[in-house]
């Protein structure tokens, strides 16, 4: 008696037979060679499954034997539905995009392939544990509760944190607090909607939030790809020779501190008094036109402004050669730093590190500590 199998297997292999035939008879040349050989290999395989067929009857067993009825592979229960295939599939096109585009793409394909390797495991084990389903999914659920639900926490927290992130740095500085605020009033109204409605299903209270989160992550998706609103850059300080080199004010200076707290552990103090500049270093009395400083060390340099119009500090730094070659000879560039503008009465700290002494600057140059527009009084600063 031949089984269903046998039957469809012995039937594949005589239309491959009666394929073979028809194609060496009625095609010559290398095109009728390659569709024999091709054909032969398949007949072959098919004879040969079809022999397992005959070998094994389709796994089927007689139901005079009580023992194999239940020790049957097809008596076992089958495995249970799992989901983790479906996630490492999508861990693994993040691999392959990753691979061709960004490391980060490629990093998240391989956590993702990671966690289902594990959770996947778990699972399968959990299925053997016992005959009772139920207390299968119990011990699975002890097992990695634990440890999945801190982690998607933490995971969905930080999609909606830079979701949210990515819609307030998308809208206007001026609207930002409006749909700050408009949000936060539809979260605080939907709690309190919930709160004094018990008769709500948990279903519909999942769904609606479910909802709502998808809406916020495609929304911060979206605004994430068009881009951030334009920011104007903010003028600073250091090493701005244009701010440095005059007393003009500022987008920098503008409420700039005027105050020291009193560890500001300075190296020196330079006060600008009647149109002259003067120094005075610790352990070195009376007042000084030249200070020194110590080399690769940070020296806190504390400015007051006697005078009634508003100044800074400027520190020339030296003039030196850099790496970049013109004409067979290498460029040079002055680093220039300074204090904002301090009123009357006011003072700042000017932070300096002099990485080469003074025996390093070319000839005529020099470290020096002066107030633009006040050309006639300089401090020169020595670094040993």
């Amino acid at each position: 008696m031949f089984t269903t199998g046998s039957k469809l297997f012995l039937g594949a292999t005589s239309l491959a037979v009666a394929a073979l035939v028809v194609m060496g008879v009625t095609n010559a040349g290398d095109i009728g060679w390659t569709a024999t050989v091709g054909l032969i290999g398949a007949v072959v395989a098919l004879a040969f499954l079809t022999g397992i067929n005959f070998f094994v009857r389709d796994g089927n067993v007689s139901s005079a034997d009580p023992a194999n009825v239940f020790d049957a592979a097809a008596a076992q229960r089958p495995p249970g539905r799992s989901i983790w295939p479906l996630i490492g599939a999508v861990g693994l096109g993040l691999i392959v995009v990753g691979a061709i585009s960004t490391p980060v793409v490629f990093k998240a394909g391989v956590v993702v392939i990671l966690a289902v390797m594990l959770e996947w495991l778990v699972h399968a084990w959990s299925e053997g544990a016992s005959s009772d389903a139920a207390y299968n999914q119990s011990v699975r659920q002890r097992l990695m509760h634990p440890l999945e639900f801190p982690v998607l926490a933490a995971v969905g927290l930080t999609v909606m944190i830079y979701s949210f992130s990515r819609i307030m740095l998308f809208v206007s500085k001026a609207g930002s607090p409006v749909v700050f605020g408009v949000l936060a009033a539809v979260i605080l109204l939907g709690g309190v909607l919930y709160a004094y409605s018990p008769g709500v299903k948990k279903s519909i209270a999942a769904g609606v939030c479910v909802i709502a989160g998808l809406g916020l992550v495609s929304t911060g998706a979206v605004m994430a790809i068009d881009g951030q609103r334009a920011t104007e850059p903010h003028e600073i300080i250091a090493n701005d020779s244009s701010i440095c080199t005059s007393n003009e004010p500022t987008e920098a200076d503008a409420r700039a501190s005027q105050e020291l707290a009193a560890k500001s552990n300075s190296a020196a103090i330079i006060t600008l008094h009647g149109g002259k500049l003067s120094a005075h270093q610790i352990a070195v009395p009376g007042e000084l036109s030249t200070i020194t400083l110590p080399r690769s060390g940070v020296s806190n340099i504390v400015f007051v402004n006697d005078d009634s119009a508003k100044v800074r500090l400027t520190a020339h730094m030296g003039t030196f050669d850099t790496a970049t070659i013109v004409n067979g000879k290498p460029t040079t560039a002055t680093s220039i730093t300074c204090t904002t503008l301090v009123r009357q009465g006011g003072r700042q700290l000017l932070t300096l590190i002099y990485p080469k002494s003074s025996r390093a600057l070319k000839s005529g140059d020099a470290y020096t500590l002066a107030v633009p527009g006040v050309e006639s009084s300089v401090i020169t600063v020595v670094v040993p």
